[in-house]
């Protein structure tokens, strides 16, 4: 009688062991991080797109079309005012060399010298590849990723020839047909898509569909090592690409709506301010 005791005891204990694993790992929590802030400072203007380049430079775009470069201790480096008003939907500064700028509203593409000068501009209407880019960023070949929004398709377009180097269909993609697309980013040779109905799609360098992420209302991300970053409901979201494991950690001040990091610092934007952390 003991001995079977003694079993249901350890049987019964062995379930719950099981439980809490399975409530601790599907359920992320929202850790506590020491934050040391190292600095404080005022945009020049106001913050509607980030970006950061390998070298820790900070880019901020503007409504107006301005673009604002600050380095990795908040001194403020290089300005760019548009010719014309126009607010980029898409900035990457992540090649380091040169910054991307998508304007959707006209339909075209900028490049940036590391001073902010203007050196190219192309516009998709002259390249009669793409109906209509709802979202477009560069890739790491140099070439550039089209999400074309009439055709519901991924392409990618080889901007020397001007010509489609791969097309992908998106309504064999997408799980839930119904789509809201926010951002789109290239990551270690893989291509990132936020989709507020979907989730995160993810694609290789040549658009073939790997996986959904189950992440859900991003309107912007960022990387660090293997995880992808973003701000969500007042915490830091960190989701490792490869293991899938999440993990929220809480924001020293929930009115942060950007998160950018590298080393062992961390840059959170409000609209005017950029406050630099360093964590441990």
């Amino acid at each position: 009688m003991e001995s079977l005791m003694a079993k249901i005891s350890t049987s019964i204990l062995l379930k719950l062991k099981l439980t809490l694993f399975i409530l601790i790992f599907s359920h992320p929590l929202a850790y506590t991080q020491d934050w040391k802030k190292l600095e404080s400072v005022t945009l020049k203007n106001p913050a509607n797109l980030v970006s950061i380049d390998r070298q820790s430079n900070l880019y901020v775009s503007s409504l107006n079309g301005s673009i604002d470069k600050y380095n990795s201790n908040g001194e403020f480096q290089s300005h760019y005012s548009p010719t014309k008003r126009s607010t980029p939907r898409i900035i990457e500064a992540w090649q380091g060399l040169r910054v991307f700028a998508f304007y959707k509203d006209f339909q075209e593409y900028s490049f940036f010298n590391r001073f902010l000068v203007e050196s190219e501009r192309y516009k998709f209407g002259n390249q009669q590849v793409v109906s209509n880019s709802s979202l477009s960023t560069i890739a790491a070949d140099n070439n550039i990723w089209v999400l074309d929004a009439q055709a519901l398709s991924l392409k990618k377009v080889d901007t020397n020839n001007n010509e489609v180097i791969s097309d992908t269909n998106l309504n064999l993609v997408l799980k839930n047909k119904n789509h809201d697309f926010s951002y789109i980013r290239e990551y270690q040779n893989l291509l990132f898509i936020s989709d507020n109905k979907n989730g995160v799609l993810v694609f290789d360098n040549i658009g073939n569909y790997l996986e959904t992420l189950p992440l859900f209302g991003l309107n912007f991300f960022s990387f660090k090592d293997s995880a992808l970053i973003s701000i969500q409901n007042g915490n830091v979201l960190y989701f490792d690409i490869y293991t899938k494991q999440k993990k929220e950690v809480s924001l020293p001040d929930p009115s942060y709506t950007f998160v950018l990091m590298e080393n062992k610092r961390v840059f959170l934007f409000t609209s005017t301010t950029l406050d630099i952390f360093e964590i441990n």
